[in-house]
């Protein structure tokens, strides 16, 4: 039957040809729109090294320091202090990566450049302070050398892991383990160089990764109680499972009342740790989480319903045309549900070359406006701090966006023509035979 289905839908392609080209790129227009937001999606949700447990990341991004007295309060990232009696202590994490928050660290040190001894050129760099577990909880490909150990992070020793690229333009090669660098006027020691990480890893990427304890703008207040509590780290937790999310909060939350019957000045609350894509999804209109939510999914009808209905008028100035047709095929006793099969049949061989045009053209769209699509948000976009985007083919092809592609043909094709088709239907046959 449906055979027959796709022969006659065929045929009527052939005949109707203005119709069908229209159709199609109407189709393609519509689906490439949904299609960029499902493989910026996909891109941004999916594991890509070295960020390759995103599903079982959350993050503790918020501490606010309040003085007794209401005297004053300070609220920011993580202090040292705080990640070293209260993080560090937690047992539902399988490991913790401490890491600066890059897009405030510009304002506190100002530009970071870095230079080999001797040498003249001192390029601007991106720099990411980090603790020893980093290694561990993201997967780096290691060209050379190691990454820095707990020995040299907890002794904050001036160790630094280079960007491969980096390497090359300050030495010409990558085998430099154990060359000094200055990184603004400081040495540091190298101990390894990773492959080059795309921007879209934005938890991890930079050109040169240093222990965190060998910044002094970090430590020189780890013994106080305010700014060491709230400071400038951010704590990426990699949850032994991806459901242990609210164990992990029950835990942090004892662990914070704990914490803070060792303070005198004042005491503490920290945000509620969130979920890898729940960040991904706030930092992107900078937006609480349930409104960025509400924010796309508005975009996201928007996207299907107008394209639809513009499809669905389309279809209805057609259907309005083979009412005899489907008149005749009534008096031959065709029911009404065959009827719309074939006519679902007929518009689905029609959305399936749009489909393809718009997933396409998507990848296009994509591509081109990759720096303002896959930015880790709008403020790292306008500050030039989200990093060098550059994208793979095993980043856009991937089934899951091959099912999302037609899944949207498929709805789009069931809100704009299923309304005419049930109209045309519905006509009785006397009525359809005269036109």
């Amino acid at each position: 039957m449906y055979k027959q289905y796709l022969r006659q839908a065929w045929q009527l392609m052939r005949q109707n040809r203005f119709f069908s080209t229209v159709y199609i790129i109407g189709t393609g227009l519509a689906i490439s729109m949904v299609m960029v937001m499902a493989v910026v999606y996909h891109i941004r949700t999916a594991d890509i090294a070295p960020e390759v447990n995103r599903d079982r990341m959350c993050y503790v991004t918020s501490v606010s320091f309040k003085m007794n007295d209401n005297k004053g309060s300070l609220n920011s990232g993580n202090g040292p202090r705080f990640v070293k009696e209260v993080i560090y202590n937690l047992k539902t994490p399988e490991a913790v990566a401490i890491t600066t928050m890059s897009q405030i660290m510009p304002f506190l040190v100002g530009d970071i450049f870095m230079q080999v001894p001797g040498h003249d050129e001192a390029p601007k760099v991106s720099l990411m302070g980090c603790n020893d577990q980093f290694w561990k909880v993201y997967s780096f490909t290691f060209e050379e050398g190691k990454p820095f150990t707990d020995a040299d992070f907890q002794s904050g020793m001036p160790r630094a892991v280079l960007a491969e690229s980096l390497a090359r333009r300050l030495f010409g090669r990558t085998d430099v383990t154990g060359q000094a660098v200055l990184i603004n006027d400081v040495e540091y020691t190298v101990s390894g160089v990773v492959a080059d990480v795309s921007g879209i890893t934005s938890d991890v990427y930079a050109d040169v990764w240093i222990p965190y304890t060998s910044m002094a703008v970090i430590m020189k207040n780890m013994s106080d109680e305010k700014e060491g509590s709230a400071g400038l780290l951010l704590s990426n937790i990699l949850l032994r499972d991806a459901g242990d999310l609210e164990a992990f909060k029950a835990e942090l939350a004892r662990e914070v009342k704990r914490y803070n019957t060792t303070l005198t000045e004042g005491q503490i609350t920290v945000g509620d740790p969130v979920s890898y894509a729940d960040r991904m999804v706030s930092n992107l209109l900078q937006m609480d989480v349930k409104t960025t939510y509400i924010a796309l999914a508005i975009v996201l009808l928007l996207f299907l319903l107008v394209p639809a209905l513009n499809l669905s008028g389309l279809n209805a100035s057609h259907m309005q045309d083979r009412i005899p047709e489907i008149g005749v095929r009534k008096a031959f006793g065709a029911p009404r549900g065959t009827l719309l099969s074939q006519i679902f049949v007929e518009n689905m061989l029609l959305m399936l070359p749009g489909g393809v045009a718009g997933l396409l053209f998507s990848y296009v769209l994509v591509f081109l406006f990759r720096n303002i699509l896959l930015s880790s948000g709008i403020f790292a976009m306008l500050m030039g701090t989200g990093g060098a985007i550059f994208l793979s083919p095993g980043m856009l092809l991937n089934m899951e966006v091959f099912f999302y592609a037609f899944l949207v043909c498929l709805v789009l094709n069931l809100l704009s023509s299923m309304v005419p088709a049930w109209r045309a239907v519905k006509v009785n046959i006397t009525d359809a035979l005269n036109g």
